[in-house]
C-alpha cells in the first residue's frame, strides 16, 4: 500500500502537476491522520473492555464478600437478640431465681467477633472509581473497620474483664467456666453471686448499653445497607450476562 501511494506521488511529480501533488498529499495527510485515530480508538475500545471486565470481576467477588458479611453480622443479631430478654430483667432489677436457667450468669461470659470479607472492596480501591457505588461501598466498609470492630473490641474487653474479676476474687471461678449454670447447676456462692451482687449487675447494665443502644442498632442498619449494594451490584452482573 505505501509502494502504491509512493507510485502515484511520483508519477504527479514527474508529470509536472504540482498542484494535483500537493491536494493529493494532503489527502494522504488526512487518511493517515484517520488510521491513527480509528487504531487508537480500537486501543482505548480495548482498554476499556479490559478495564469493565477487570471491574465486573471486582464486582462479582464484592457481591460474593457482602453476601457472606450479611450472613456474620446476621448470626451477631441473633446472638444478643437471645440474650436481650434476660439483659433486659437485669436492668429493670428483676432478677428472681428462674432467670439462672436462661442464661444468667453467661450474659457477659462470651461475645461475637466479626471477620469482614474485605479483598474485593480493597481491589476496588486500587482502581481508583469514582462512582457513588464505589463511595457508598467503601463508605460503609470504612465505618466497619472504624466504628464497628472497635465497638466489639470494647463489648469484649468487658467480657474478659468480668472473666479475670471473677477469677481472681472468687473460689467457684473453676466452678462457672466449666459448666453451664441453672438453678440446680452452681454453688449457693455462685448463684448469690449473679442473682445479688451490685458489681455483677453493674457490668450487665454496662454491657446491656453498648448492646443494645449502639452495636445491634448499628449491626441492622449496615445488614440494610448491605443487603441494598449487593441487590445493585446483582443487577449490574445481571445485565451483563443478558
Amino acid at each position: 500500500m505505501i509502494k502504491f501511494f509512493r507510485k502515484i506521488r511520483q508519477n504527479l511529480l514527474m508529470e509536472n502537476k504540482t498542484g494535483r501533488y500537493f491536494k493529493y498529499a494532503i489527502g494522504e495527510i488526512i487518511l493517515v491522520v484517520i488510521g491513527i485515530l480509528i487504531a487508537l480508538s480500537i486501543n482505548n475500545w480495548n482498554e476499556e473492555s479490559k478495564d469493565r471486565d477487570k471491574l465486573l470481576n471486582i464486582y462479582s467477588l464484592i457481591y460474593n464478600d457482602i453476601e457472606d458479611d450479611i450472613k456474620e453480622l446476621q448470626k451477631n443479631v441473633e446472638f444478643y437478640n437471645e440474650k436481650k430478654s434476660v439483659f433486659e430483667k437485669v436492668v429493670h432489677d428483676s432478677i428472681t431465681p428462674d432467670l439462672l436457667d436462661q442464661g444468667l450468669s453467661s450474659l457477659i461470659s462470651n461475645s461475637p467477633r466479626t471477620l469482614l470479607n474485605k479483598k474485593g472492596v480493597s481491589q476496588l480501591r486500587q482502581l481508583q472509581e469514582n462512582d457513588t457505588l464505589t463511595f457508598y461501598l467503601n463508605d460503609i466498609y470504612e465505618f466497619m473497620d472504624t466504628r464497628l470492630l472497635p465497638l466489639e473490641i470494647s463489648i469484649s474487653n468487658e467480657v474478659i474483664d468480668h472473666k479475670k474479676y471473677v477469677r481472681d476474687n472468687h473460689e467457684w471461678y473453676p466452678e462457672w467456666i466449666n459448666n453451664t449454670i441453672t438453678r440446680d447447676v452452681g454453688s449457693k456462692e455462685l448463684h448469690d453471686y449473679f442473682l445479688t451482687n451490685p458489681t455483677y449487675r453493674n457490668r450487665v447494665v454496662f454491657v446491656y448499653d453498648q448492646v443494645y443502644n449502639s452495636y445491634v442498632r448499628s449491626l441492622n442498619a449496615l445488614i440494610k445497607g448491605l443487603t441494598t449494594f449487593k441487590e445493585e451490584i446483582g443487577e449490574i452482573l445481571k445485565k451483563e450476562n443478558d
